[in-house]
């Protein structure tokens, strides 16, 4: 029989803390952690306020569903809620009154905070160049209005000729011109300061041009086709 043993493996004992017995001796065991998590807390601090921008809470009016561009704002649709915004926001609307009743020239979708340039009206015209006008155009294929949003820059086609008497000839009265309205599948009535023309359907969209063109645009659809062309 073998007279060696198993070796065992050395059992390290554990240190042995002693209890703080005052207040400043736990200070002064914890006192590099807890700097560390005040410095944690001074930056999260500091990351906080640099991220909200000098925000401050402001009362407005807030979209509650989804609303497509066209329709009339109801008051089940809105409600006024506590949001942080900059001082110098001046477009918001605090007040539920000023968009009951009102058409929305582009969708917005649910918790979207309103503003003046978000309805139809003048405001259509907020930033645009100095003599730039709204102008409604009637095209000649209605199917194609629904292919076309608010903010879509078109070019607008005339073509004119039959191809018998008259040859046909298309030309670009329009380049590039921003769509300001198109109408909803329910569309009719006051739209704003415009005034639907006719029942829905009918290809009416309004695009925001300059002032010496208004006259051949408006009137562009008893001289030929009307078509709009999406551009980038």
């Amino acid at each position: 029989m073998s007279n060696l043993s198993p070796r065992r493996t050395p059992v390290i004992p554990r240190p042995r803390i002693r209890a703080a017995r005052s207040r400043s001796e736990l200070f002064r065991r914890y006192r590099k952690p807890l700097a560390l998590a005040f410095t944690l807390l001074a930056l999260a601090a500091a990351l906080n306020v640099l991220a909200t921008g000098q925000l401050a809470q402001r009362q407005v009016v807030v979209a509650l569903a989804d609303i497509a561009a066209g329709r009339t704002v109801s008051a089940q649709q809105i409600e006024v809620q506590s949001v942080p915004l900059a001082p110098d926001d001046r477009q918001v609307i605090s007040e539920p009154a000023a968009v009951l009743g009102q058409r929305l020239a582009v969708a917005v979708p649910a918790g979207t905070v309103l503003r003046e340039h978000l309805l139809v009206g003048p405001n259509l015209l907020t930033g645009s160049a100095a003599g730039t006008v709204a102008v409604p155009i009637r095209l000649s294929d209605p199917a194609t209005v629904t292919l076309i949003h608010p903010g879509q820059l078109v070019d607008i086609v005339l073509t004119t000729g039959d191809g018998f008497e008259q040859q046909i000839s298309s030309r670009t009265i329009a380049r590039a011109v921003p769509v300001l309205w198109v109408p909803s599948s329910d569309s009719g009535g006051e739209l704003g300061m415009f005034s639907a023309a006719g029942t829905p359907g009918e290809g009416i969209i309004v695009v925001a041009a300059a002032n010496a063109r208004s006259d051949e645009l408006a009137g562009a659809v008893s001289r030929g086709k009307v078509s709009a062309v999406l551009v980038n």
